[in-house]
């Protein structure tokens, strides 16, 4: 390149010189399968503390069932009925309260045959535990089941309860309890089985609106990564341009390549920009080139003056990093400190950004108890922030602190 070129292209030059690794994996070479993988791989970011599952509360209700049922056959005398005889015959209706949630159909009608038999044979036994777990099957069948198997469950325990109370010579007597039951399965079917189904249905619409927030994400990332690669893309294509002009005939072979570079570039351009058609809407931005993290004091003086006190402590070697990272980084800072401004109230905020020989790690926290214009609808920050961090196959965590205020906390790897 001639003086004069230098002279015009020279801090352009040294940009790309300098950002040599935006051929690099991190940015645009990566295979497709990593971020598949990553994003199969990575945890849901949730705000909650464990809880025991619905089956282990089931199966420990069973377990707690049996031993109190176990100790009033024994200790007690629920029935003119050996001891021994009942142990082993109530222990059916213990295991269909185990059972009931992921077989509630199965589990009902083995509770309720069992019932029948036992009071078609011997009138009824007097064990309350036996009793609260046919309760329980009897939920599940009522609940948890399809109207076809709930309307067959319904019919079946009548008809059974109608036979053993028959066989009991108790019919008389039978048939209310008969009606009771029907008529408490139709009312906890009609209640709390609505209920459910809304609940149900509430939760579909979360997954489907948190699958559509990360769509949106990673269409917004896509467009963020093609306007920084098309600048960078554009800045080459004019660079070639400019140095194959200056050049004259005896570097024949050195025009021919520049125009090859320029040529491929435009082309290159055209393609990007068809694809950038399609990934934007009418709310997008122009073509620009996108911010990175030499833009974060910008970006804190501007917090600031919005009210938020926000304190940044860089640490390591400021250098240039693949577009990508740097893109990735300033969009999960910009992204905590506005929540911050507005869910953390009065607070202060502290931004850490460390340069690693590997790696990038950001950690914004704030300490705020969340006063400030908390009915303000919330976006999809946290979704745009793990979206970026799977991108590179990173780490990213969002808790709160135990003192009051929240963590972002993200790891990049530079590769």
């Amino acid at each position: 390149m001639s003086s004069a070129d230098r002279a015009v292209f020279g801090s352009t030059d040294r940009l790309i010189l300098r950002r040599a690794g935006i051929v690099q994996p991190a940015d645009d070479n990566q295979a497709a399968s990593f971020y598949a993988d990553a994003m199969r791989r990575r945890a849901p970011v949730r705000m909650s503390t464990s809880t025991i599952s619905p089956l282990t509360f089931d199966r420990a209700l069973a377990v707690v069932l049996l031993v109190l049922g176990e100790l009033q056959i024994w200790l007690g005398d629920p029935a003119p009925h050996a001891g021994a005889t009942m142990a082993v015959f109530t222990l059916p209706m213990y295991l269909t309260v185990a059972f009931r949630r992921p077989y509630p159909a199965q589990a009902g009608f083995v509770a309720q045959a069992v019932v029948a038999a036992e009071f078609g044979i011997w009138g009824g036994v007097e064990v309350v535990p036996y009793s609260i777990a046919w309760g329980c099957a009897i939920y599940g069948l009522t609940v948890w089941t399809a109207p076809r198997v709930f309307t067959a469950g319904v019919v079946f325990v009548s008809i059974t309860n109608f036979a053993a109370a028959a066989a009991a010579g108790h019919f008389g007597n039978g048939v209310p309890f008969a009606i009771i039951v029907a008529a408490a399965m139709l009312l906890v079917r009609r209640v709390v089985g609505d209920r459910e189904r809304r609940a149900q249905l509430a939760e579909r619409e979360r997954d489907v609106a948190a699958r559509e927030a990360v769509v949106e994400e990673r269409a917004r990332i896509a467009r963020e990564l093609h306007d920084a690669v098309a600048h960078h893309v554009s800045v080459m294509v004019v660079q070639a341009g400019a140095e194959r002009r200056t050049l004259d005939s005896s570097n024949a072979g050195t025009r021919e390549v520049l125009e090859t570079i320029e040529r491929t570039g435009r082309s290159a351009l055209t393609e990007m920009r068809r694809l950038l058609g399609m990934l934007r809407d009418e709310t997008d931005d122009p073509l620009h080139p996108q911010p990175g993290l030499a833009d974060v004091p910008t970006l804190i003086t501007q917090l600031r003056d919005a009210g938020l006190a926000v304190r940044l402590e860089m640490v390591g070697e400021r250098r240039e990093l693949p577009v990508g990272i740097e893109l990735s980084g300033y969009r999960i800072v910009q992204e905590a400190l506005t929540n911050a401004l507005k869910h953390a109230g009065d607070a202060r905020a502290t931004v850490y950004v460390r340069y690693g020989s590997d790696s990038l790690e950001l950690e914004i926290s704030d300490d705020g108890g969340g006063g400030r214009d908390s009915s303000l609808p919330g976006g999809h920050g946290l979704v745009g922030m793990r979206e970026r961090v799977a991108l590179y196959g990173g780490r990213f965590r969002a808790s709160r602190n135990p003192a009051g205020g929240f963590t972002v906390h993200a790891l990049l790897p530079i590769r």
